[in-house]
Parts: structure tokens; C-alpha cells; sequence
């Protein structure tokens, strides 16, 4: 299993609105006959179908749930790590000769090193593929590397796969079974299952970097919601998660070279607003006015331009006020009163995404506008809609729910696929 969070919610995902700043030409989607949008991989599949990774059969199905085999492994993953096939004179493998539909690709990733054969110098093309194979196939020929500090039950220091495994976690590319914290490597990997690893591990080659504070970082999950630790947006996207909790634009500013520029990405996706505009219960004034929160956003932008990178702004999520309000009352009683004058937070919050418009508007920017996107699911903005929309957390109404961070997955995924 990847990450998945149920066919219900990814049903209604697929009906809510993108608002964007610019415009551009939709791609028709490739139709299967055993291929439902309501399928937990249908993304990742159409995303590699459309690159010509990946292809369904003569009769106009995809076989979603039909085991890969190693041959079949190898010829996905030359396309999508774009690894030349070559044709030496003689065939590395006994059972693997020049005759072999995916002899080409498979003499290109052992002379790279990313597959070898067993003892007896047979590859085994048609046997299937597990998980741990899988996790070196991908690991080895996208250069993933790292130890991630969570790990597997099932998955030990000592074994072969572990550093493979472990690099796919740390790159976000699975978080396992969360329901029991394994990674099952001796489970045979489906087509759909290796269309969404190989997916998202192209999103790590893309080099995106998400750029936010904790609803991007995704900090408060493992304590909000102990059964989805990594659940952010970005894990789910498989891309580096530079969020950092509590981060105003003016925090951001000082971290944007290290945390940004110097890793020299091709698109960053950008979400700040909702700690600029609290108001402080001692000056009575937020932490980053409009004025300098505008200001920031554009120097950012500016910057990140200068170096070619694609920036993609996004609106933050609708404050559920009165979870908001209860939960700040300790610390401060008049908490409700500091927003009277702004029509109450969610109003407030709201006046720094029209900031993120204009600007997105003004430098013709991609924008996803996150809290028309959960206000059009919660179908209407009021508590009691937010609240039954659960996008919004229960226990602060200031972060994504595992379900928020999906749609905003969801949405993300249009414009990088």
C-alpha cells in the first residue's frame, strides 16, 4: 500500500475548483477501461502515461492491479530516470539475451549499477518484483539517498534493502503501512504501485521545494494525528519540505538563501500568511503588517526569479474561529476581541490571501487559491461548514487535517505533473 487516504476522499477531490493567476492548456486524459479517477494511483498513472513512461494494453486497459515484473521494472525506470538503453556485444545475463524486449534497457541500468543478477548469472526478467527489490530499482537509478529518522519494523539495519527503504522514506516516496509501522519488502509491487513510486520520485528529480510555515511543514501531525505522521503535502508529493513552524515572511526572508536558493531549485511553492497576520495581545498589532508582508512576498519572488525559478503561490486555509478562539482563551482572554474590528480571524486571515492574489495576479503567477478550494468543499464560510468539511483541525482550527493536506496535494499536482 502507498499513501492513501480512501477512494471517498479522493472522489471529491477530483470536483474542486483550481483558481490559478495564469492560464494554460489542459491535457485530455488518457481513458482505461479499468481505470477509474476515483483510483488511489490515477494521478501518478496519467502523470507517466502522458511522459510515455508508461502505456496500457491493445485492448484498452491499464491492469492496474497486475504484478510487474523485474524486465518490466527495468524498462520503466530507464524512461523515467531517462537512462539510454545500449546494446554491448554481449548480453550480461544468461536468461537476458540481445533478442529481449527490454534487453537494451537492462544491460543500461547494470552498467550503471542500479540492477545486478543472482549467483547463478541470471536476472530473472520475469519474475516479479517486491518491495525491496523495488526499492533499490528506484533508489539506485534517481540517486536517492539519506536515513530517515522514522523507521520500519519490519526493515532492520542489517539488511540489503535497508538503505534503499530508508531513502525512500526520507524523500517522502512512501511512509509504508502507517496502520502498523512495516514496509512489507517482500510484497510484490503492482503497475500501480510502481507508476506511483516511479511518479514521485521524478518529483524529487523536478527539484521542488514547498516553502512555508507548519501547514507545510506538517510539524503538529504526529501529535494532532498520530496516524498519519507524515502526511504533509509535501510528503505526499515527494519534494523537499523547507516549512518550518510558526515562520513569518519576515523569518522567511532570513532563511530563503540556505533553505531555497542555495539548493537551486526549478519551482517553489510558496504559502505564508496566516503568523504574519496574528495580532499580538500586546501591541495590538499583527506580527507582520500588510504593507511589509506584500513587501516580503514580492523581494522573495524577486529573488527567486533572478535564478530562473518557477514560483507557485498559494492562499492559506479558512480559520475555523471559534476552535481558534477557545484554544488561545488561556493564554489569552481577550483573544476574541482583538479581531471584533476585522470582521473575526477567518475575515482577517482572509485580507492577507488577498494580498497573495494581487500579487500573483500583478507578476502572472500560478496561484492556488487553498481557501476558496476548502470553502467551496465546505460550502460555505462558516464554522459549522469548515468543520464538517474536515479539511481544518479540530483541536487549534489554524492547520490541515490529513484530509487538507491532501486537497492541497491534489491541487499542487495539476500544475507540477
Amino acid at each position: 500500500m502507498l499513501k492513501t487516504w480512501g477512494k471517498a476522499v479522493v472522489v471529491w477531490l477530483l470536483f474542486i475548483c483550481l483558481y490559478s493567476g495564469s492560464t494554460g492548456t489542459a491535457q485530455a486524459a488518457i481513458t482505461f477501461k479499468d481505470l477509474q479517477t476515483s483510483h488511489w494511483a490515477y494521478e501518478d498513472i496519467q502523470s507517466l502515461v502522458d511522459k510515455k513512461v508508461l502505456s496500457g494494453f491493445s485492448n484498452g486497459t491499464f491492469k492496474p492491479n497486475e504484478n510487474i515484473t523485474r524486465a518490466q521494472a527495468a524498462k520503466v525506470l530507464s524512461l523515467a530516470a531517462d537512462i539510454k538503453p545500449i546494446q554491448p556485444e554481449s548480453a550480461s545475463f544468461s536468461d537476458v539475451s540481445k533478442g529481449h524486449w527490454a534487453f537494451a534497457d537492462i544491460e543500461a541500468l547494470k552498467k550503471q549499477g542500479i540492477v545486478d543478477g543472482k549467483t547463478d548469472g541470471t536476472f530473472g526478467p520475469d519474475e516479479v518484483l517486491t518491495r525491496g527489490q523495488m526499492a533499490k530499482f528506484l533508489s539506485a537509478s534517481f540517486k536517492l539517498e539519506g536515513t530517515a529518522a522514522a523507521q520500519f519494523r519490519d526493515v532492520k539495519e542489517t539488511d540489503w534493502k535497508y538503505p534503499y527503504v530508508m531513502a525512500m522514506r526520507v524523500h517522502g516516496i512512501t511512509v509504508g503501512y502507517p496502520e502498523d509501522n512495516t514496509y512489507r519488502p517482500e510484497e510484490i509491487v503492482t503497475r500501480a504501485q510502481m507508476a506511483a513510486f516511479a511518479n514521485r520520485a521524478l518529483l524529487q528529480k523536478a527539484k521542488i521545494i514547498a516553502f512555508g510555515d507548519s501547514n507545510t511543514s506538517g510539524s503538529y501531525l504526529p501529535r494532532e494525528f498520530p496516524e498519519y505522521p507524515n502526511h504533509s503535502w509535501p510528503s505526499l508529493l515527494a519534494v523537499k519540505n523547507a516549512g518550518v513552524s510558526g515562520n513569518t515572511t519576515e523569518n522567511a526572508l532570513k532563511r530563503l538563501k540556505t533553505d531555497v536558493l542555495d539548493h537551486k531549485p526549478n519551482t517553489v511553492i510558496m504559502m505564508f500568511g496566516l503568523n504574519d497576520a496574528l495580532i499580538r495581545s500586546d501591541t495590538k498589532k499583527p506580527q507582520v503588517d500588510k504593507v511589509q508582508f506584500e513587501q516580503n512576498l514580492v523581494n522573495m519572488i524577486g529573488q527567486m526569479k533572478k535564478q530562473q525559478i518557477e514560483v507557485i503561490l498559494m492562499t492559506n486555509l479558512p480559520v475555523h474561529e471559534e476552535t481558534y478562539y477557545k484554544a488561545q482563551t488561556f493564554a489569552n482572554p481577550d483573544i476574541r476581541k482583538l479581531y471584533a474590528d476585522q470582521g473575526g480571524i477567518r475575515a482577517w486571515e482572509n485580507s492577507y490571501n488577498d494580498i497573495i492574489r494581487k500579487i500573483a495576479r500583478q507578476q502572472n503567477l500560478k496561484l492556488i487559491d487553498n481557501y476558496a478550494n476548502a470553502i467551496q468543499k465546505a460550502g460555505t464560510a462558516t464554522d459549522a461548514g469548515i468543520a464538517k468539511s474536515g479539511l481544518v483541525d479540530p483541536l487549534l482550527g489554524f492547520h490541515w487535517t490529513p484530509r487538507g493536506h491532501l486537497m492541497v496535494e491534489y491541487s499542487v499536482r495539476q500544475y507540477i505533473k
